[in-house]
């Protein structure tokens, strides 16, 4: 299969962070419930950039190690 660019790795990256923020996201509503602490408006901010930051970066880390196991699979066929 001849395709470039990695579209294919950047979607699946894409769509792995989104599962990696989802599940942290619904570990922090049960935490919160289980605390019983109310949502103010700085714990929010928090939590939606503590949610952001692990989006990208679990997104980047993902899209790194999936380049990266493509071009050792591709090197080792040749």
């Amino acid at each position: 299969m001849g395709r470039r660019g990695g579209e294919l790795e950047a979607f699946a990256a894409f769509l792995g962070g989104l599962l990696v923020t989802g599940l942290l996201a619904g570990l922090l509503v049960g935490a919160g419930a289980l605390a019983r602490i109310e949502a103010g408006p700085l714990l929010t901010k928090a939590v939606a950039a503590v949610l952001t930051a692990t989006w990208v970066l679990s997104t980047l880390a993902l899209y790194l190690r999936m380049i990266a196991r493509g071009r050792t699979r591709s090197g080792s066929r040749s």
